[in-house]
């Protein structure tokens, strides 16, 4: 058995169901209730999986039968062509569970489907009723996966006959229930009228909580015998979200191509290395959050970079972007990245080729190896170029996007890092945090790390708490040293600098952190002379 599959049908694991148990027992009691209901949420969230587990559990029962279809196949097809593919499939799936019960009945069962085949939507209540009158003793359960591939020419009529066999039929019910499952809430569609299915209780799959994802090694931990530290574990799920698709990727990646040897525990610098492997590779999930954030890429960049978007699922981009897992609502009501995982994967994805090239406008053939000393980065003179380079080149350097969007700062800092510290034989990476918006990047030099983090001016308060951030991070990688690269883009929104002095040292929580203002106002627009500072001190000057 494989303990975190990602090869088949998502979660398709024991284990997986342990983290669902409470979830399953719900959806039994809804459907023991008698209520129609839709699940939703986006793809690779293990909702196929979960039905398949509820299918089992009810045929268990021996008073259920459930036939489960899928709609998938049938978006492009016509009216017709769907209704003859869902009774289709449904007489097959009917006689099949039947003949695990009671075999005597399937075949007057079949002469009954063969008879009572439907010529339309609106005859499948006549159809489902003769079923009913001809198995009145059984419970039938209607469940469909990705309801979203219905034909739009018949969804409404679809929906229209499971309402009037909802309220027009006095129970027991010809289908005791019906459970859709797909991308989107069924009851939210836009029919053109009010909805026919608002009969339904609406139910949305959420992401392992960090309780589940315990439950889920604790399994895997007591049958093989190999430890998963607690601190492993918070990590996995602060790196995933949650998501049971990554989960199960990080835990197979982990477990079945890292640490083999069941008598080593799993330890963080293990997980780093594996999480570094699972955003550099290329899957289905990913490619399917990459091709549904493309069409509004200003707006997920700018989320990830920390910009504020109210959460409201009013709005046609949030609504669209939260559909398919990408942005999640914070405490504030405030949109994010789902999870760290996702943030580094759009990041690599969007991030603009020119890029590069606007690196090298900002060079231009600057040589910075003459200041290299003792094998060490000049990093403060490396980040005080940059913000010189940017004032003096941005505009052409801004080009990096279409429009220019606050992110933009960033985006020049990575490439302009990525091109100097590869000149001078050194690494960069990512790292960033969801929750706040802010980014560290982390240069890799002769065994040195010099960690940088980055943001876009947003006030005092929120500077401070950058200050706070990198200081925390500083403590936890046990470096004394950090650097602060804040881009002030829109001054005429969020104030003005309150520093005198651009590049500035300050000691913050027992660490010296060097601090570099980079202006971008007359970039946006904005006007030079709204990027004059106001009169309170910065600190002490760099140099």
């Amino acid at each position: 058995m494989r303990y975190f599959n990602t090869h088949g049908p998502v979660n398709e694991t024991e284990h997986y169901v342990v983290a669902r148990d409470k979830l399953l027992a719900e959806l039994v009691a809804q459907i023991e209730n008698g209520k129609y209901f839709t699940i939703f949420a986006p793809r690779q969230m293990g909702k196929t999986t979960l039905l398949r587990r509820l299918r089992t559990v009810l045929e268990e029962q021996n008073t259920y039968l459930p036939v489960t279809l899928s709609f998938e196949i049938y978006e492009s097809a016509s009216s017709q062509e769907f209704l003859q593919g869902l009774w289709t499939e449904f007489t097959q799936g009917i006689l099949d569970v039947l003949g695990m019960h009671d075999t005597s009945a399937v075949e007057p069962t079949r002469q009954l489907l063969e008879q009572a085949t439907p010529q339309t939507l609106v005859g499948l209540f006549a159809a489902w009723e003769s079923l009913h009158r001809q198995l009145p003793e059984w419970r039938i359960v209607l469940i469909i996966d990705e309801f979203d591939g219905t034909p739009l020419d018949a969804i409404s009529s679809l929906l229209q006959n499971w309402r009037k066999i909802y309220l027009d039929t006095i129970p027991p019910r010809s289908l005791r229930s019906v459970v859709l499952i797909g991308l989107q809430n069924i009851a939210t569609l836009n029919l053109g009228r009010s909805s026919p299915f608002n009969i339904a209780n609406q139910l949305e799959l959420p992401v392992f909580t960090q309780e589940q994802v315990q439950q889920l090694f604790a399994q895997y931990s007591t049958e093989t015998g190999q430890a998963v530290p607690a601190q492993v574990l918070d990590e996995i799920h602060r790196l995933t979200g949650g998501q049971p698709f990554l989960v199960n990727r990080l835990g197979a990646i982990l477990t079945e191509e890292l640490v083999t040897d069941r008598s080593q525990p799993i330890t963080l610098d293990v997980l780093a290395t594996a999480h570094q492997q699972l955003v550099r590779e290329r899957n289905y999930n990913f490619e399917t959050i990459i091709r549904r954030a493309e069409p509004h890429i200003d707006d997920v960049m700018n989320i990830l970079f920390g910009a504020e978007y109210e959460f409201n699922l009013n709005n046609p981009v949030i609504h669209a972007l939260h559909m398919h897992g990408i942005i999640s609502r914070t405490a504030e009501d405030l949109c994010q990245i789902s999870n760290p995982t996702y943030a580094e994967v759009l990041l690599a994805a969007f991030r603009p080729v020119r890029a590069r090239l606007q690196a090298d406008i900002l060079v231009n053939g600057y040589d910075f190896r003459s200041h290299r000393t003792d094998d060490a980065l000049p990093m403060d003179l490396l980040l005080s170029q940059f913000r010189i380079f940017v004032e003096r080149r941005g505009r052409e350097a801004f080009k990096v996007t279409p429009t220019p969007q606050e992110a933009t700062g960033q985006y020049l800092l990575m490439a302009y890092l990525n091109l100097v510290v590869r000149h001078l034989g050194g690494d960069l990476f990512t790292e960033i945090d969801t929750n706040s918006g802010r980014m560290d990047l982390i240069v890799v030099h002769n065994g040195l790390r010099y960690i940088i983090e980055t943001k876009i001016w947003r006030g005092p308060l929120e500077f401070d708490e950058g200050l706070d951030q990198l200081a925390g991070y500083l403590s936890s990688e046990g470096q004394s040293t950090g650097y602060y690269v804040v881009s002030h883009a829109r001054p005429n929104v969020y104030g003005k600098l309150r520093f005198d002095e651009l590049e500035f040292r300050r000691t913050h929580a027992g660490k010296e952190i060097f601090v570099y203002l980079v202006r971008l106002g007359s970039i946006f627009g904005e006007g030079a002379a709204a990027e004059s500072s106001a009169a309170e001190s910065g600190g002490e000057h760099r140099g």
